[in-house]
């Protein structure tokens, strides 16, 4: 028997909650906790009868698709349709497109699924992290630079509305890895900070509004991706730590998501030596992780998913079937994304039949899925009202919602000669912006410049810009016209995002130069960093340094907003970015 009865499940009354507030939201208070494995359900047992063998192990797979308008006769729409009436997969997720294009598909695939499709989403900070028009949050380091709960709550009540106005059931949020690391490649400012408590706070809050809004939460990377400075999408990170250190920082913020009532966890593809002997398995195929750690000794008994099993870190070490087999040993129930979905359903199929997987194993993952769809509603309906979408999806509570948590987060680090905020003065300064990207990504540097401009004229005489991007030549140019048309002040708003295969949120070496040689050349440089807040440890003799975490419109505006004295500087750093400039640092 690969699993075993929780000591958490309680009776579910699936119609019993109230999923929406009234009043002001009591975050303080824990979630009411739901149990999915529910053994003595006859709804349950009346369903599971009525699937075949093969059926249930394909309601474990979510597959994956972009997202986009696809035509009827396409290839890529001609093999959801197999998927989802042939093989009878249990779930989709998908990557791109707009709300009303998604929503389409959804409801397109649901109409042909004879069960109900759970569909899943990545919408860390918000539904444009994959939707062309949906809503764009701060980071959640961002949130954690607050320290403010009631907003991560309201940010999960409000991605959780786009989502069902779609027809998305499960977001893979909220990340509750802890950053410990700054040469994290992959976490970085996803992460709400580098100690747990702070972490388990935002992150608490963050799930109830989520389930509040009648969608599944799902705390990940178990069990804590943040001390790596490798991408798992590119390789397999090796944790060298022990089981007391995993116990007093990683595993802080899930054993507070379990006790809070998440409905799911996602696990990491990481190798832990101490918990997984052999260091080739990642805990996401780990049964002494998964099996020993989180069901048995966390007490966890809702969803458990598979990180992307496309990644380089499952990819490069094992094969489709020997993937299959390896995720319903560990305690697997969501499949997701394998590399063929019609060699994963036959591989386990035929381990049950040769008794080398049990069929109880099988039906304790299905259970745990058909309740899941049970809480959601989708057996009364699973289809929605796409004349809702454009109200909801990136509406104006979420356009102000986003702009308060952008203004409590921007933190002022450094602040040598006070130059910040500007001050009006009877001979204004000329100032030069050198806009730096690190090359990982587009950077939203067009935002920053009209934003600047609009303020800038009743402090700033003149101004000369650039916007450069990756390994720059310009530099020599642009440090003799700064010398010889003494520029006094120069601004470097900087976008060094986190970018899946990429290896680093880091700057390139020319970029670092250039910041350098300005201030050696005796000019007032002040850094705004939207990204990776750790970033000053390539240039600690700059005079200032903002941390705004992220590049969404609302950061760009309110950090322009701090710097002309608008509103106040009110984040705390939520890490540690040098010995000088430690977790909690924020001058206001």
């Amino acid at each position: 028997m690969l699993f075993v009865k929780s000591s958490l499940i309680i009776a579910l009354s699936f119609f019993s909650f109230s999923f929406f507030k009234s009043s002001a939201p009591a975050i303080k208070e824990e979630s009411k906790k739901i149990s999915l494995y529910t053994e003595n359900s006859e709804w349950v047992r009346t369903k599971l009868s009525e699937m075949t063998l093969r059926e249930k192990i394909a309601q474990m797979i979510v597959t994956n698709s972009e997202g986009y308008a696809l035509e009827k006769n396409s290839k890529e729409y001609k093999r959801i349709q197999d998927l989802v009436v042939n093989k009878k997969v249990g779930g989709i997720i998908f990557f791109k497109g707009n709300s009303l294009q998604e929503a389409n598909l959804i409801n397109d695939f649901q109409s042909k699924s004879e069960t109900p499709l759970l569909i899943s989403a990545d919408f860390e900070r918000g539904t444009r992290m994959r939707l062309e028009d949906g809503s764009l949050f701060p980071s959640n380091m961002g949130l954690g630079a607050t320290r403010n709960p009631d907003l991560a709550y309201r940010m999960g009540i409000q991605i959780a509305k786009e989502c069902r106005a779609m027809g998305i059931h499960q977001n893979y949020s909220p990340v509750v890895d802890v950053n410990n690391n700054p040469l994290n490649p992959i976490i970085n400012v996803r992460s709400f900070g580098e100690d747990p408590k702070l972490v388990s706070e935002m992150g608490d809050a963050m799930i109830r509004g989520l389930q509040e809004g009648k969608v599944i939460a799902t705390a990940k990377h178990f069990p804590g991706h943040g001390d790596t400075d490798i991408d798992s999408h590119n390789d397999l990170p090796v944790i060298n730590f022990g089981t007391e250190r995993l116990n007093s920082i990683e595993l802080v913020p899930f054993k507070s998501a379990i006790k809070s009532g998440v409905m799911s966890v996602m696990i990491a593809h990481l190798a832990f030596p101490e918990l997984e002997k052999d260091a080739s398995v990642p805990a996401s195929l780990s049964k002494n992780i998964v099996g020993n750690l989180l069901i048995e000794k966390l007490g966890f008994d809702g969803l458990i998913v598979t990180d992307a099993l496309n990644m380089e870190g499952i990819k490069k070490h094992f094969s489709t079937e020997q993937v299959a087999l390896m995720c319903v040993d560990a305690g697997i129930d969501l499949i997701l994304m394998p590399q063929g979905e019609e060699v994963t359903i036959s591989t386990i199929e035929k381990a049950v039949n040769s008794g080398t997987i049990s069929a109880e194993r099988i039906d304790k993952s299905v259970t745990k899925i058909l309740n899941a769809k049970k809480w959601l509603g989708l057996f009364e309906n699973k289809l929605v009202d796409v004349s809702k979408i454009s109200s909801v999806v990136n509406n104006s509570d979420a356009l102000s919602l986003s702009q308060q948590i952008a203004d409590e987060s921007i933190t002022l680090v450094k602040n040598e000669t006070k130059s910040l905020p500007f001050k009006k003065k009877t001979t204004p300064d000329k100032v030069m912006i050198v806009s730096l990207n690190n090359g990982n990504d587009k950077a939203n540097s067009d935002l920053f410049f009209n934003e600047f401009n609009s303020k800038a004229g009743q402090y700033f005489s003149f101004e000369t810009t650039y916007d450069l991007s990756g390994d720059i030549s310009e530099s020599d140019a642009i440090i003799n016209e700064a010398v010889q048309n003494n520029y006094e002040t120069v601004i470097i708003p900087v976008y060094a995002k986190v970018k899946i295969k990429t290896g680093t949120v880091g700057l390139p070496e020319s970029q670092i130069r250039l910041i350098n040689t300005l201030v050696s050349k005796g000019k007032k440089v002040i850094v705004i960093s939207f990204g990776n807040p750790y970033l000053i440890q390539g240039f600690t003799n700059i005079d200032s340094y903002i941390c705004a975490y992220s590049d969404s419109e609302s950061s760009i505006r309110a950090a322009v907003k701090a710097v002309f004295g608008e509103i106040n500087f009110k984040g705390k750093l939520p890490v540690t970015i040098t010995e000088d400039y430690k977790f909690g640092t924020g001058l206001n």
